[in-house]
């Protein structure tokens, strides 16, 4: 039977386009793999990740509506990437602990503070901060996680005197690295482990060994290299993500390659050296580990996998339940703030903060510690 010649064309349309998502989504997926030094266009594919998978979900549908044959093509592009999928959009319910686990399980936060300066207000033209304090502190005080781990967070004692108070009543171990920002508050004694590593530009990691519960836990609290983006480099990012994308000029094109993107290039790069340092931290110091922070990247990307190779889980993708995002600022909208583990426990949940009091939202991971009875080395 002859085929209709629009049709036929249709059906070539879509086989090209679902081949070409396809193509998009694997290298986002697993693009990240290759090292920044040898290539940075894997890492931007990696940032677009979640666009890719919505991407194919549409076309899925659309394929199989105008020529069911071509379906095939993005179920099995799903089917490749399902691992890297389920990394950054896992599926698990959580259920209640019971008194034994809850007498085995503790929390841990991390949170870029933003120096403690209420982002939402510094934003907003009308409003004034509240006059009691700051709800930076306010929510730690609220939740009073068991081990707080922060980043750009200059001492706030006399700016916040009062709060800083009830800090000290809830956390009687406390340690402040003034000059990098890297804040520990925790409910259990420690001692602080020597980091020696390069004067990295904006990157800087702390680590200490605590006693939980009579369980040596090596934590390691992280910032690795931002982008370093100007207002200016912001303001052309918004402008193009608003109507006028349709239409950019050679100007503003010219500008994007020039500026963000050769940052881009440049911190990922960088946090690759910083990511491989950490990790050779990491397998250095053996046992229980919980490494958190701000990686100013997302999953998919070189520095996370990096350092997962140093036999780390991500307490997201063990305990969550969907997609989320951790920065907030530009219409940046990425998860980039970690929680990674491993050793003789398990992530069991993991909650986001959603008060706008910083450019990054916080992650609390509760952990469980396994029975006693089994090993407590990794």
């Amino acid at each position: 039977m002859k085929i209709n010649p629009v049709r036929k064309l249709t059906r070539v349309i879509i086989t090209i386009l679902d081949l070409l998502i396809v193509v998009g989504l694997l290298v986002s997926a697993y693009g990240g793999s290759i090292d920044p030094s040898v290539s940075v266009l894997p890492q931007l594919f990696g940032m677009s990740f979640p666009i890719w998978i919505m991407a194919m979900l549409v076309m899925l549908p659309v394929s199989y509506i105008l020529w069911r044959k071509s379906a095939f093509i993005p179920v099995v592009g799903l089917l490749v990437a399902s691992p890297a999928i389920f990394t950054i959009s896992p599926i698990h319910i959580g259920g209640s602990l019971s008194e034994s686990e809850r007498q085995r399980s503790f929390t841990v936060m991390t949170y870029n503070v933003y120096g403690f300066t209420d982002h939402e207000y510094e934003k907003s033209d009308s409003a004034t901060p509240p006059s009691w304090g700051s709800r930076t502190l306010g929510q730690i005080i609220a939740g009073q996680p068991d081990i707080v781990c922060l980043q750009e967070a200059y001492n706030p004692s006399v700016r916040y005197k009062a709060q800083m108070d009830s800090i000290k009543d809830i956390y009687p171990y406390r340690n402040f690295t003034d000059q990098v920002g890297e804040v520990l508050f925790s409910k259990y004694p420690f001692k602080i482990i020597p980091t020696p590593q390069p004067q990295w530009e904006t990157a800087h990691y702390s680590a200490y060994e605590l006693d939980v519960e009579g369980r040596p836990l090596l934590v390691v609290n992280c910032h690795l290299q931002s982008i370093g983006l100007t207002p200016d480099d912001k303001a052309l990012y918004r402008e193009l993500t608003d109507k006028r994308l349709e239409s950019p000029t050679r100007s503003e094109l010219s500008q994007v390659k020039n500026s963000i993107l050769s940052k881009l290039a440049e911190a990922f790069r960088l946090r690759a050296e910083q990511a491989r340092h950490i990790r050779q931290f990491l397998e250095n110091h053996p046992g229980n580990a919980i490494l958190t922070g701000d990686f100013n990247d997302v999953q998919s990307n070189y520095a996370y996998r990096c350092i997962c190779d140093a036999g780390m889980r991500d307490a997201y993708t063990d305990s969550a339940f969907g997609p989320t995002i951790t920065y907030i600022d530009s219409r940046f909208y990425f998860h980039i703030d970690q929680i990674l583990y491993r050793g003789d426990m398990r992530a069991v949940d993991i909650v986001r903060g959603n008060m706008k009091s910083s450019d990054h939202y916080p992650l609390t991971a509760t952990f469980l510690w396994n029975p006693s009875d089994t090993s407590h080395s990794s």
